[in-house]
C-alpha cells in the first residue's frame, strides 16, 4: 500500500495538480517528511497538510472495529440449528465469517444435517433481514429434494401449502471433479451475492480431493495439501468477505497408533525370564478412527462438529473443536423431520481434547 501513486487518491484537483509538479509520487515519498517538510514542498497550510496526511494514512493504518461492534454483527447472521440447547451451547447457533466442519463415518447423517441446516437458513429469519437462502454444493450426489420436502412439510405442517416456494431458494451445484469444484469456489462469492446467501453447503469437502488425488507418494500429499488449502482460503474468503456461515462435510480413516507389545499367556506364565525369549512377543497396532485430510485442514476449520454412533438408531454430535463451546457431547435421532436432537442427553467439559485425534464411534459389522 506505501508504494501506492499519490495520483490514484481520491484528492481535489488542486492538489492533485500541486502534487503533479513535485517529485512526489507514492504514499511512501509523502509519510518519510516531517509536516513542515510536506507544507513546503507542496506549499500547504497547516490545515490542508493535516487533511492530506489523514488521507495517507488512514490507507496504510490497517482497518480495525471493537469486539462490541463485532458481536453486534455476529448476532445479525447467527444461523440457529433449532435444539435451544445446542444453539445455547454453540452460542447462537453457527456463526457467520467462519467454517463449520461436520465429520462423521459414512451412513451417520452428515448430509441429513446438512438439508436440516439448508432449511434452517430458508425459513428462519435473520434479526435485521429477511429469509435468505442456501448454497449447496453437493460433491456426491447424495442431495435429495423429495427429502427436502419431506422434512420441511413434518417440520413445520403449516408451510406445506408453500413448501415450493421455500425449497426454490436453496441453489444446489453438482461438481463431478476437483477442476469444476475449484471453477465453482471462484465464483461462489459472486453467486451468494446474487443469490442472497446465509450459508454455503459442501457436502463433502474431502471426496473429490480423496478420489482424484491419491495419498501415498510425497508430491501427491503436498498436491493434495496445497488443494485443500486453497479451498479453504477461498471458503473463508467468502465466509469474512460476506459475513455468512460456511458449513462442510468431511470423512473418517484410520490412523495407527503407536506399536505396542501383545503380551501372550506363555508370556505371562514365564515371569522375568520373558526378555529371553524369542518369538513369543507379537507386535500389533492400535488403530483408530479419525477426521480424514489431515492436521492441515484441522487447522483451517473453525468449529468441528463430529458425528459418531452411540447405537444402531442413536447417535451423537461432538463439539470437538469451537472458539466458543466447551467439549460437549448431544445424542440425536433420525426421523421425518430430519434432525431430532435429545434435549435430556448431553454433557460438556471444558477441559477439552485434541479434535484431530479424537477417536471417532463407527457403527459395527453384521457377521453373515
Amino acid at each position: 500500500m506505501s508504494f501506492r501513486r499519490l495520483s490514484t487518491l481520491p484528492l481535489d484537483g488542486d492538489m492533485k495538480d500541486k502534487i503533479s509538479r513535485t517529485s512526489l509520487k507514492t504514499i511512501q515519498d509523502v509519510v518519510t517528511l516531517s509536516p513542515l517538510e510536506i507544507m513546503s514542498v507542496l506549499r500547504l497550510s497547516a490545515d490542508q497538510c493535516k487533511g492530506l496526511l489523514d488521507k495517507v494514512f488512514s490507507l496504510c493504518v490497517p482497518h480495525h472495529t471493537t469486539a462490541y461492534e463485532l458481536n453486534l454483527e455476529e448476532e445479525k447472521k447467527i444461523l440457529a440449528l433449532g435444539n435451544i440447547k445446542l444453539d445455547t451451547m454453540l452460542h447462537g447457533g453457527l456463526h457467520a465469517g467462519s467454517i463449520t466442519e461436520l465429520v462423521g463415518p459414512s451412513g451417520v447423517g452428515k448430509t441429513q444435517w446438512c438439508l436440516n441446516i439448508a432449511v434452517m437458513a430458508v425459513l428462519n429469519k435473520c434479526k435485521d433481514a429477511s429469509c435468505g437462502s442456501a448454497i449447496y454444493i453437493d460433491t456426491e450426489a447424495a442431495f435429495r429434494p423429495e427429502r427436502v420436502v419431506e422434512i420441511v412439510c413434518n417440520k413445520y405442517p403449516h408451510l406445506g401449502s408453500n413448501v415450493s416456494k421455500y425449497i426454490s431458494r436453496i441453489y444446489v451445484y453438482q461438481p463431478k471433479s476437483v477442476d469444476s469444484l475449484s471453477e465453482l469456489l471462484n465464483s461462489i462469492q459472486v453467486i451468494a451475492v446474487e443469490k442472497d446467501s446465509r450459508v454455503l453447503i459442501v457436502d463433502s469437502i474431502a471426496s473429490l480431493a480423496r478420489k482424484e488425488i491419491m495419498a501415498g507418494s510425497a508430491d501427491s500429499n503436498l498436491t493434495r495439501t496445497n488443494q485443500l488449502a486453497s479451498w479453504a482460503a477461498k471458503l473463508k474468503s467468502v465466509a469474512e468477505q460476506l459475513n455468512i456461515c460456511v458449513v462442510v462435510t468431511n470423512q473418517v480413516t484410520t490412523r495407527a497408533t503407536q506399536e505396542k507389545f501383545l503380551i501372550t499367556k506363555e508370556i505371562k506364565e514365564m515371569g522375568e525370564d520373558m526378555e529371553e525369549v524369542h518369538g513369543i512377543r507379537d507386535k500389533v497396532f492400535f488403530r483408530q478412527v479419525t477426521p480424514a485430510l489431515g492436521n492441515t485442514w484441522t487447522h483451517c476449520v473453525n468449529t468441528r462438529l463430529i458425528l459418531q454412533y452411540v447405537e444402531s438408531s442413536l447417535r451423537q454430535l461432538v463439539i470437538a473443536k469451537s472458539p466458543v463451546a466447551p467439549f460437549t457431547a448431544f445424542s440425536y435421532t433420525i426421523n421425518k423431520s430430519g434432525i431430532c436432537v435429545e434435549e435430556n442427553d448431553s454433557f460438556y467439559s471444558y477441559s477439552g481434547t485434541d479434535p484431530g485425534l479424537h477417536n471417532i464411534k463407527v457403527q459395527t459389522g453384521i457377521l453373515l
